[in-house]
């Protein structure tokens, strides 16, 4: 193992247990989370309980398995990744507003910002895959203590991207936002 892919596996580890376990912390945060597959276009029938519980147990396998350095966590990171992208992709052509609900609590749109940090995962995602595959040998206890803080670290920044959008977009932003509620 090298410092790279532990700073990934831990990153990305962190952002799908706290995706699923915002999803599946009670009941409203469930339905809330359906509600959402259907406004992203799923027709009911297909964005019920079954799909929604499929995607939380996906990304808790994927946590998971990126915890205890099993290729396939990455495998399964991409793939929930490149659907995750593609639909918030599709809402942002649609022109809907739609609330992101990707850790479970925010009431933010879907944004521009959502496919960046996404774009961002999906990179972090392939590195972590490409290093997972050619690393071997060791790793220095200091080198493993400040990548597994620096990957720490990230991935509970990137569950908290939609904070850190409004403190860098500033006040003006929920001006915007308070429009378009009323829209």
């Amino acid at each position: 193992m090298n410092a790279v892919n532990l700073g990934c596996r831990l990153m990305l580890a962190i952002v799908f247990a706290l995706a699923a376990l915002g999803k599946a912390r009670g009941h409203k945060p469930f339905e809330e989370f359906i509600q959402t597959l259907e406004n992203f276009g799923l027709p009911r029938f297909l964005a019920g309980a079954p799909l929604a519980a499929t995607l939380i147990l996906a990304e808790a396998a994927s946590a998971l398995l990126l915890l205890v350095g099993m290729g396939a966590g990455y495998v399964l990171a991409l793939l929930l990744l490149a659907g995750f992208t593609l639909g918030l992709a599709w809402v942002i052509h649609r022109e809907k507003k739609v609330a992101c609900r990707c850790f479970g609590a925010s009431n933010a749109p879907v944004s521009a910002a959502h496919l960046v940090r996404n774009g961002l995962l999906l990179a972090i995602t392939v590195i972590g895959a490409v290093t997972h595959a050619a690393g071997s040998g060791g790793l220095a206890v200091g080198m493993g203590v400040i990548a597994g803080t620096v990957g720490a670290l990230a991935g509970l920044f990137v569950t908290r991207w939609d904070d850190l959008v409004f403190l860098f977009q500033g006040p003006q932003s929920l001006a915007a936002l308070s429009r378009t509620r009323r829209d």
